[in-house]
């Protein structure tokens, strides 16, 4: 009885926080800027109201039964609560999709009402003004901030769990314009996102609206710019802007990706893309938010759908000067024209782009381009690996990487050349062809990348050669990461199936009163493949309960598929066959020789009797015939069973436990109360059912039995004397001989 004991003597200590434990605090972390659709890990930006709850034996919060089996008024460990408000990025958003909760995942649809319905989190969208959190206004008025601008999620009870500290968590956000770039439903056109970058008066650089040459910034279907560039292109970017950068940095990256060159020119920023040939791309037809595997089904857009069709860019291709012999100025002896060629052993042939891949939960994904012929003629030349955490899309990454390749592999030329002040009107991304006989060069176009001019008023030019379609992709298939789900680590596994429980026979007990208990996790009569166990517990009142011990595999358990007559012959049965059905366990059984089956090394229960086989046959998806069979082992009967009877693969995956003497003719409560795979998810108690056992002491000793088995002389007393000690031995001539024992030679 040593374990009903108080506990009172017990040396293990709980710590109780007193506050939400912090790895890190800082006051100047900036506010996250995210255009179209991707991953965000908030910030705790305020947090009150922290509060400690006792967890008692049993699993309950705040008190105890007290009793055997309660846990009394001292708790064995702590929960932990706490309000919190959890920053996320600058608004307004749209709504959030899948949130992380450290290796578990939530998909959320975030409608009108922005209820995330995750640990009691909602969602504010980050308006400017926006209206103060109602709890906060309530609860802490002088502390109750409106966080205009910001988008945030908030909880009045958020769970801490036992650790009292906010888990991992990562929220996919739809955030500003969001499926603006009608090439899919979720990312940002990137002509809009650098005239909000630039112009945004809460957060953008603060660049001047009227420095933006809008005509080559935003256009329309037709036209040269740079919007129709990238939607022809089919590019498109979702931005998370998390750290500090410089906006140079930024811009730059976001230009190289697609395949465009700012120029300032005439007091105007001009968006000239690189785009050499016309092109046309089919628009997104649709819903925002259409279901991507890894993203959620949620609509970042409402109210907006997409009809299709098609987009043209028109690259503008006219040459702006054809310069020759009489529009150079050079000195007397030296080329008008100088050319400047890279080793091609020293052009990159293989491109790779690093991406966030939303289909497959924002993981971290390669995407080659390479050119096969420039592998084969100078060897295999890999570029450094451009980040681009930007792009969502593998489709648009594919894109990337391949005007990227194009342009570091087939652009190789550069032409320098020096003229006059005539020409001061050129600017760098202008066309021109240049005349020079001695060079071979008749009206060769290239493309202007650079213009200074000197005290004398010269403008030296370095121009880039202009290999026609080298600035035009072609569309590869796209081989990415498989979306494989990660399993979520804290998901409910199912309730366990009708256990089988039985007292096993003192020969199989080891002469221990003992409760054997065969179980496994499944709903519907199939197993469930997350199950990975359950812990098991007991109570004499179907109230308090205890913790017995930890069931850590599925037992190989079912039903009969058919009816089992009576058997009265000598074993084995070779005229009856055993059906059985294992799919609520997933279980699996193997056959044995037929020494090993009269050994009973397959033992099995149907019912309460116990039998052995030599053949299992598969019949079926976790179906099979069992014949060879041994009946009425262990002095059980050999009866007849119907179909749906219990059945149970007796082997190391069946819980046993050792019953104290005061439990022999009680009834017992017992609870399986399952996890994952992962030892996660954990049943509330609550919700587990309770099977009544009432165990009969059936695996004791006989105690003249046991002493004659010992061989050593026994003295039981005089006939006359009082009874001491008894056996039931049955009755003669009932039934066959349930076990033996050899007392020698007379």
């Amino acid at each position: 009885m040593g374990f009903l004991q108080s506990s009172a003597n017990s040396t293990a200590s709980y710590p109780q926080y007193t506050g939400l434990q912090l790895q890190t605090s800082s006051g100047a972390v900036p506010i996250s800027i995210c255009y179209g659709t991707n991953k965000i890990a908030p910030n705790v930006v305020w947090t009150g109201n922290f509060v400690a709850h006792p967890v008692f034996a049993g699993g309950g919060k705040g008190g105890g039964k007290g009793g055997v089996f309660g846990g009394g008024s001292t708790p064995t460990s702590y929960d932990y609560t706490a309000a919190v408000v959890l920053g996320l990025c600058e608004g307004p958003i749209k709504g959030v999709g899948t949130v992380w909760n450290g290796q578990s995942l939530t998909n959320i649809a975030s409608g009108a009402s922005k209820s995330t319905s995750f640990n009691g989190l909602i969602l504010v969208d980050g308006t400017t003004p926006q209206a103060t959190w109602s709890y906060l206004a309530t609860k802490f008025p002088a502390q109750a901030l409106a966080y205009n601008g910001l988008a945030y999620a908030a909880s009045a009870d958020y769970d801490l769990g036992s650790s009292a500290t906010v888990s991992a968590l990562s929220f996919e956000t739809y955030g500003i314009l969001v499926s603006s770039a009608v090439v899919n439903g979720y990312d940002a056109d990137p002509a809009l996102v650098i005239q909000d970058f630039l112009t945004n008066a809460q957060y953008g650089v603060g660049f001047p609206p009227v420095s933006i040459d809008a005509t080559t910034l935003l256009g329309a279907s037709g036209d040269s710019s740079y919007q129709t560039y990238c939607r022809a292109a089919g590019l498109a970017l979702s931005p998370v802007l998390m750290d500090q950068e410089a906006a140079s940095s930024i811009l730059a990256r976001w230009l190289q990706l697609t395949n465009t060159a700012a120029v300032w020119s005439s007091g105007l920023l001009k968006f000239i893309p690189y785009g050499d040939a016309p092109l046309t791309g089919t628009l997104y037809s649709g819903s925002p938010g259409a279901a991507v595997p890894g993203a959620s089904s949620g609509t970042p857009g409402p109210g907006t759908s997409f009809s299709g069709g098609a987009c043209t860019f028109n690259p503008n291709l006219t040459p702006v000067y054809n310069l020759g012999d009489d529009d150079y100025v050079y000195d007397d002896g030296k080329d008008p024209v100088n050319i400047v060629r890279s080793d091609p052993y020293a052009a990159y042939n293989m491109q790779t782009v690093e991406i966030s891949q939303r289909s497959n939960y924002y993981d971290a994904t390669p995407i080659t381009a390479f050119d096969q012929n420039a592998i084969e003629r100078y060897g295999l030349r890999i570029a450094s690996t451009v980040t681009a955490h930007e792009i969502c899309d593998p489709n648009v990454a594919q894109t990337v990487a391949q005007l990227i390749l194009q342009r570091g592999l087939y652009i190789r030329n550069l032409y320098e050349f020096k003229l006059s002040w005539e020409y001061c009107l050129l600017e760098p991304t202008d066309l021109v062809t240049l005349t020079d006989a001695n060079l071979g060069l008749e009206n060769v176009a290239v493309r202007i990348i650079e213009i200074q001019e000197d005290e004398a008023g010269l403008l030296s030019v370095t121009a880039e050669e202009y290999p026609g379609g080298t600035a035009t992709a072609v569309a590869y298939p796209v081989q990415t990461n498989a979306n494989v789900l990660p399993f979520n680590r804290t998901a409910v596994p199912a309730s366990v199936n009708a256990p089988v429980i039985f007292e096993p026979p003192a020969s199989l007990a080891g002469a221990t009163p003992q409760i054997w208990i065969a179980v496994s996790g499944g709903s519907g009569g199939l197993a469930d493949p997350n199950w990975g166990g359950a812990n098991v517990w007991v109570s004499l009142d179907g109230t308090s309960y205890v913790a017995i011990g930890q069931v850590t595999a599925p037992a190989r358990q079912g039903v009969l598929g058919g009816g089992l007559p009576a058997y009265a012959g000598v074993n084995p049965d070779v005229s009856d066959a055993l059906s059985v059905n294992l799919a609520e366990s997933g279980g699996a059984l193997a056959s044995t020789t037929a020494a090993g089956a009269a050994q009973a090394v397959t033992l099995v229960i149907v019912g309460s009797e116990f039998m052995a086989y030599e053949t299992a046959t598969l019949t079926g998806a976790n179906a099979y015939q069992l014949t060879g069979l041994y009946r009425g082992l262990y002095g059980s009967n050999a009866v007849a069973h119907a179909a749906g009877a219990s059945f149970a693969r007796l082997d190391g995956a069946v819980f046993k436990y050792v019953l104290p003497n005061s439990y022999i003719g009680q009834p017992l409560y017992l609870k399986f109360q399952s996890f994952n795979i992962f030892g996660g998810g954990l049943q509330d108690l609550s919700d587990c059912a309770a099977y009544v056992f009432s165990p009969a002491g059936r695996g004791s000793a006989d105690p003249i039995a046991a002493q004659l088995a010992s061989g050593l002389p026994t003295d039981l007393g005089r006939a006359s004397d009082a009874v001491a000690i008894a056996d039931d031995f049955g009755t003669v001539g009932a039934g066959a001989i349930v076990d033996a024992i050899d007392l020698g030679a007379v």
